[in-house]
């Protein structure tokens, strides 16, 4: 029996570990003061296409309901979240710290390691608030996510549209061209850049640094947003620095996400031997307004399979990971809800298995102890290199074992 393209099972250990990395984030989103929430699965298709970019309404998985309502199932969260905001939460003191883990849907022609057609986003958004303050909350708390997790050494590229459309307004490109421009410059195709006979425009696709790509980037930039934004940049390295993030985060003046979603700083973040990024995100002011509030907002997500795969690359919890079981108990519900009531893992076996058979099942499961009540008594084994019988005081609690 086969799955269906772009989805998989979850083995016991397998979940584990991703419910673990899942933790790990919750447990960076609460020190950072966000509040986690949830959003159906299912949007209406008009509320989808509404917030999304062209780029991921083509992803979509879209179907209609017996009264033939247009439906999605969501690609991302940022939109259902964006929808949330703008209809139940005008009234909330802004700016709101709002975070979640949750599975989203995309329809890849190709699913493939990294790009399945079912998978596990954890983000963070941060609407009401705009600025450099904003901004540098959204990457710092993405680099302590990932080094939470044990990418210690993810690095981040950094940029802002806003000094593209600068870089492009001051080569004098019409409207289209500009905007083909960007598309190039997204997929990093330099010989698609060449034959706008712009060499500043290639040159600046190639460029990457910190501060000093920033200073050669200023005499090419031809509005106040996008001078504005190199500034912005600029002190941005400057807080990495303080915060000793500053060898990871790099400019990349080519870095471009869906290009009608953001409209200012955007990053993303990655390690050398995985050939996708881990996590992205940035500005996305024009969002909230489109569902009639007008607030800016910035926020980021990270893919918890592709962290996961991250960290198998590197050999890091790839071991079969067994949940724990502090005792094995044998023919007694009661003795099982007393342990249970103590705080113990449980796990139950039949009143037809003797001591050996015990001793063996619990060695397999890597269980330390073993109760067997039976016919009114009650005893106890220690598992490890040899098997150990403890002494029960007898007592009406344990004795009648029924």
């Amino acid at each position: 029996m086969r799955l269906p393209a772009g989805v998989r099972d979850w083995l016991p250990h397998e979940l584990a570990r991703k419910r673990e990395i899942e933790q790990q984030m919750r447990a960076v989103f609460g020190r950072w003061a966000y509040e986690e929430v949830q959003t159906p699965i299912i949007e209406r298709f008009d509320v989808m296409e509404r917030g999304l970019g062209e780029e991921a309404t083509e992803l979509l998985f879209q179907f209609n309901d017996r009264r033939s309502t247009a439906l999605a199932m969501r690609p991302e969260m940022t939109t259902p979240i964006a929808r949330m905001v703008s209809t139940r939460m005008r009234e909330a003191p802004v700016p709101l710290r709002l975070a979640y883990i949750a599975p989203v849907f995309r329809y890849y022609e190709q699913p493939q390691e990294g790009r399945m057609r079912e998978l596990t986003q954890a983000g963070a958004e941060l609407i009401g608030a705009a600025g450099i303050d904003a901004d540098a909350e959204t990457l710092f708390m993405a680099i302590e996510a990932l080094d939470e997790i044990g990418l210690r050494d993810a690095r981040f590229d950094v940029n802002d549209a806003r000094i593209v459309d600068g870089i492009l307004s001051g080569a004098g490109l019409e409207p289209d061209q500009a905007r083909e421009a960007k598309e190039l410059m997204k997929v990093r195709n330099l010989v698609g850049l060449r034959k706008f006979d712009r060499p500043a425009l290639v040159e600046f696709a190639q460029r990457r640094g910190r501060h000093e790509a920033i200073d050669s980037a200023r005499g090419i930039c031809r509005t106040p947003e996008s001078r504005a934004a190199l500034d912005a940049l600029d002190i941005l390295l400057r807080r990495a620095d303080a915060l000793g993030y500053g060898p990871r985060v790099t400019v990349d003046f080519a870095l471009l996400r869906d290009l009608d979603y953001y409209t200012g700083f955007l990053f993303e973040g990655y390690v050398e031997e995985i050939g996708f990024s881990l996590c992205g995100g940035g500005r996305y002011d024009s969002l909230l307004p489109r569902f009639g509030y007008n607030v800016p907002a910035v926020g980021w997500t990270a893919g918890v399979e592709r962290l996961l795969i991250a960290l198998e690359r590197r050999g890091k919890h790839v071991r079969r990971r067994r949940h724990r079981v502090d005792v094995l108990v044998a023919g007694s519900d009661v003795v099982a809800a007393r342990e249970r009531a103590a705080g113990n893992v449980v796990r139950f076996a039949g009143a037809d298995l003797g001591d050996e058979a015990l001793v063996e099942e619990a060695r397999a499961h890597d269980i330390p102890r073993v109760v067997i009540a039976l016919d009114g008594t009650v005893r106890e084994l220690r598992v490890g290199p040899r098997v150990d019988e403890l002494p029960i005081p007898r007592t009406p609690s344990n004795w009648d074992a029924r």
